[in-house]
């Protein structure tokens, strides 16, 4: 179905796999980034040449930025989203209760970029995915066990 690529080193993701598909928009990176003291799995829809340079940007300003992203976006966005999951009860232990588990970013063209984060939550033991479009959540998360 896919055929899989020697590693490529890129020089703000790492080593990266490369995943080929019969639809050449469908190829995409995979590895392991650091993101804020953890390890994070990134995927990165590109062709064989790597990530663009527009997307090593979006990625740098989401890492230089998260603190921000994170209390101010994605905390309030989860404490709606998981209510019922988390008894009313709000997250106060975010760093402590919700792991990052992966980054995907879309090939960047233009304006908006719609891309993902998930994260695990250890309170509730599903991981949680948001779909973004540039810093703004859609309505709704994915929950998977």
């Amino acid at each position: 179905m896919f055929k899989r690529k020697p590693r490529f080193v890129d020089d703000l993701f790492g080593e990266l796999d490369y995943s080929t598909f019969s639809r050449q928009a469908d190829n995409f990176f995979a590895g392991c980034v650091k993101f804020h003291s953890q390890e994070v799995g990134v995927t990165i829809d590109a062709d064989e040449f790597g990530p663009t340079q527009k997307q090593k940007d979006f990625f740098i300003t989401l890492r230089d930025d998260y603190p921000n992203i994170k209390n101010d976006i994605i905390i309030p966005s989860l404490n709606k989203e998981l209510i019922d999951w988390l008894n009313n009860e709000p997250i106060v232990e975010f760093d402590t209760d919700f792991l990052i588990d992966g980054i995907s970013l879309p090939r960047i063209t233009n304006k908006p970029v719609e891309w993902s984060m998930t994260f695990y939550c250890i309170k509730i033991n599903h991981y949680i995915t948001i779909d973004f479009i540039d810093l703004s959540p859609k309505e709704g998360v994915i929950i998977d066990g």
